[in-house]
């Protein structure tokens, strides 16, 4: 069998290169070591073009594949709108059809190994300066008994999202945010009673709720799922404890609101709006909460997940870019190179990255927020010199939050039917806020039968 361990990785998502106009860059020549055949020309396909109804987004994607192309004249770039499914993975690779490149989650590469469906680019990444210099302890999602199955382009960990006004309204200390549950729900009383504000509350619905109180788990203690993901553990001490919490918030200190059937947009639209003091979201939230919805980042806190004294950590996830099984050794080789071209190269170029930030600070958007990067400290540290001039976000602000990276494991999300069990785990949630002395042990040994039937199914 395969083996992974729980990894230590320091972050939130990395920054979405495709989503990120730029005004003018020049190609930039491909680091040796990748291409063994830099004369041999070949047709790569990619996944993640945008639809056509984001015309602004595709002609982003038009002018990146041209310079991509100018750089290395040997390769042509199909792009295709294919994303990730699950339920059709398999079949594509079966058809031949699979892109040569294409973003998979961190819960499903894994499978993807033991099955064959990946292409191992272990030999290509050796040698490579880029590649080398990838964060390890995020790399290492993508390697399995010494080899690796693809390139990491994102990841992000769950963290407290919280209001650093209503922090203060409340007479709370805005730079020491909470590190346990016991301290979240008593701020959250404070919070509700000094402003008038959610103290704390989660999204419940569309398998945020489950998702969330997974997260919630790993700090209380537990997993909802064995690590091989062939066993359910939704009825053991983590999911049990979360759910108290929240019971204890909603009814004990009345502090978790009124709406209960909140999607993860709306609650991401009510913090911005600073409705809610604390929840729990992906850590990687101030591009979207400043930058999209309007908040002001001086009242955006964010902090490591709360953990309790036995707490695994954080719940950890992202994206892996990895080769068709069936591309040959050239293409793989170019795939390889598009890959570092689309998702590293703002971290590894200087004029790529100084433009990258030039062109966020044109669209008033912010620069500098907090991430998990994808390459090593020493590189990571590097771009923040290179981007100095355009940083509008203050980093000292999330000390507290890059602290507990240091320390807090990140956890994967389980292997075996996660959104399936998610789905449950958001009417366990529900029912806590929703009736008041729900039987807990009864309402997760029923979600753990139906969730041990779904991946027996899966298995």
């Amino acid at each position: 069998m395969l083996q992974q361990t729980k990894r230590l990785f320091a972050g939130v998502a990395a920054v979405g290169l495709a989503a990120v106009a730029l005004t003018a860059c020049s190609p930039a020549s491909s680091d040796a070591g990748s291409t063994p055949a830099a004369d041999e020309k070949v047709t790569i396909s990619v996944s993640g073009y945008p639809g056509s109804d984001k015309p602004d987004s595709r002609k982003i994607w038009d002018d990146r594949i041209a310079l991509f192309e100018e750089a290395n004249p040997n390769i042509t770039v199909e792009p295709t709108e294919t994303k990730w499914d699950p339920t059709t993975f398999s079949a594509l690779v079966a058809g031949g059809t699979l892109p040569t490149v294409i973003g998979v989650p961190f819960t499903n590469i894994r499978q993807l190994v033991s099955n064959g469906q990946v292409y191992d680019i272990t030999d290509l990444i050796k040698g490579d300066d880029v590649l080398e210099s990838l964060n390890p302890d995020v790399q290492s999602q993508a390697v399995f008994d010494d080899k690796t199955y693809g390139i990491v382009s994102a990841a992000y960990t769950l963290g407290l999202i919280y209001n650093r006004a209503l922090y203060e309204q409340a007479g709370l200390d805005p730079d020491a945010a909470p590190t346990t549950w016991d301290e979240v729900a008593e701020n959250a009383q404070k919070i509700t009673e000094a402003t008038g504000q959610t103290g704390f509350s989660i999204a419940t619905t569309q398998n945020s709720g489950g998702w969330l109180l997974t997260g919630m788990s790993y700090g209380f203690g537990s997993l909802i799922q064995n690590e091989d993901g062939d066993k359910a553990e939704v009825d053991s001490k983590g999911p049990t404890s979360a759910l108290e919490f929240l019971d204890e918030v909603r009814w004990d200190k009345n502090a978790a609101g009124s709406n209960f059937l909140m999607t993860q947009d709306d609650m991401r639209t009510a913090v911005a709006a600073g409705q809610i003091g604390q929840t729990v979201l992906g850590a990687d939230v101030y591009n979207d909460l400043v930058g999209n919805r309007g908040m002001n980042g001086a009242d955006l806190g964010i902090a490591g997940l709360p953990q309790a004294s036995k707490g695994l950590g954080t719940l950890g996830g992202g994206t892996i870019q990895v080769v068709s099984p069936k591309a040959t050794a050239a293409e793989a080789a170019a795939a390889v190179e598009w890959i570092k071209f689309m998702f590293l190269r703002a971290f590894t170029d200087k004029d790529f990255a100084i433009e990258t930030a030039k062109a966020r600070a044109a669209e008033n958007q912010p620069v500098g927020a907090p991430l998990v990067p994808v390459v090593d400290e020493d590189q990571y540290q590097t771009y923040l010199g290179w981007i100095a001039d355009y940083v509008d976000v203050d980093q000292e602000q999330f000390t507290q939050y890059f602290d507990s990276l240091k320390e807090l494991a990140i956890v994967p999300e389980p292997l075996t039917a996660a959104q399936e069990t998610y789905a449950l785990l958001d009417a366990a949630v529900q029912k806590v806020l929703t009736e008041q002395g729900t039987d807990i042990a009864a309402t997760l040994d029923e979600a753990n039968t139906q969730s041990q039937a779904l991946i027996d199914q899966a298995q």
